[in-house]
């Protein structure tokens, strides 16, 4: 496969790969309807048309509402397709070859848990936890021995750092104030960005979260000193930049 045709290929399936992974987010942890269900509407059950499952496209077309019902279409459909498309893009334009896709894929799966994240307030352990290994892996692949420790030292910074703000949180306030997903995502972030990528995951993460406030707000739903907002999507966005943007910037100097 030249690496013209990867890179087309990848933006293409970028968004179907959105609308899969979007899906599988508001379904999960039930496997059996993410393996085997139909595409179908919300509420009045019925099964979706190929031309209804453009992603985007068909969403503007329906003017996000059901053709049979009426009933509206939850717009994280449209915008976890956009994001999966913006990853395969930032993917394609820092790196090159087989790196390319384990970008893509990276960033995908992050995506996937941040949804879930965004409807759970939980981060599955299958994104977490199987980051770290493929972390690890890729670090030794790119740098061997030196690089892979490097990897696992910021994996355990990382971990340590968000777990330690957690208990400490929970010992001052007697509540839950990050939950210990958090402290497993910037652990597997640390193991593909590094050490060094640790406080920018962190500075990105909670830009990006205090933006969904922001947004939020603005929408109609007031935020206060006890609203619960998940960090999961703010992390994840962190970690996939850690990881694409120096090489991306080097790509495009």
């Amino acid at each position: 496969m030249s690496v013209a045709f990867l890179d087309v290929f990848l933006i293409a399936a970028g968004p179907f790969i959105g609308s899969f992974v979007t899906a599988s987010s508001r379904t999960w942890p039930d496997w059996d309807r993410i393996v085997k269900g139909r595409s179908a509407c919300d509420a009045c059950e019925r099964r979706l048309a190929p031309w209804e499952l453009v992603p985007v496209i068909s969403f503007i077309a329906q003017r996000g509402r059901c053709t049979a019902c009426g009933t509206s279409i939850p717009i994280i459909h449209p915008i976890g397709e956009i994001c999966a498309l913006a990853i395969a893009i930032v993917a394609v334009i820092a790196f090159d070859g087989g790196q390319t896709i384990t970008a893509a894929l990276f960033g995908w799966i992050l995506l996937f848990g941040a949804l879930v994240d965004l409807r759970t307030f939980l981060l599955p352990d299958i994104v977490t936890l199987g980051l770290i290994p493929a972390g690890f892996a890729m670090a030794f692949l790119q740098g061997g021995r030196e690089a892979l420790v490097l990897a696992a030292i910021a994996a355990i910074v990382g971990f340590a750092s968000l777990a330690l703000i957690a208990w400490t949180y929970r010992r001052l306030r007697g509540r839950d104030g990050l939950g210990i997903g958090d402290a497993k995502l910037l652990a597997a972030g640390g193991a593909w960005a590094g050490p060094f990528a640790l406080p920018w995951i962190v500075a990105i993460g909670a830009g990006a979260t205090l933006l969904i406030v922001v947004i939020a707000h603005f929408l109609g739903r007031k935020a206060d000193a006890e609203t619960a907002v998940p960090l999961g999507p703010g992390l994840a966005a962190g970690c996939f930049l850690a990881y694409s943007l120096p090489d991306l910037i080097q790509t495009t100097v």
